[in-house]
């Protein structure tokens, strides 16, 4: 997986996510959190493009940020179960952990800034 990233909402100036990382590679956009345990509290998955998210074999819910090219929120869908198909499209999608979206107050048409956790923005 690529570097972690933190994430920062320039609408309200948060850190929203600390360590968002890209899934690279065919097997890594499918594969995703599938049988993983837990997703770490301000961590995330980063998907480019997204065509579609499933929760197949997943054990936890998730939050899903949709953006277009330029990092804008699309949609927010809150709390995905296990076993579920959004068939959204967009340039990308981030997978958090149920509620965090919430949490960090992330709304359509935010604009998500996106920087390298140990240096220049990305």
């Amino acid at each position: 997986m690529a570097t972690a990233q933190r994430v920062t909402n320039q609408r309200t100036g948060r850190i929203v996510l600390t360590g968002v990382r890209t899934a690279e590679g065919a097997w890594g956009s499918f594969k995703g959190l599938m049988l993983k345990k837990h997703l770490p509290d301000g961590e995330g998955l980063l998907f480019r493009p997204a065509r579609g998210i499933h929760t197949q074999f997943m054990r936890f819910p998730i939050d899903l940020v949709f953006l277009d090219e330029a990092h804008r929120v699309t949609k927010v869908r809150e709390a995905m179960r296990p076993w579920r198909f959004d068939f959204t499209s967009a340039a990308a999608v981030i997978e958090i952990n149920p509620g965090a979206a919430r949490a960090a107050d992330i709304r359509p048409g935010d604009l998500l800034v996106f920087e390298a956790v140990d240096g220049p923005p990305a």
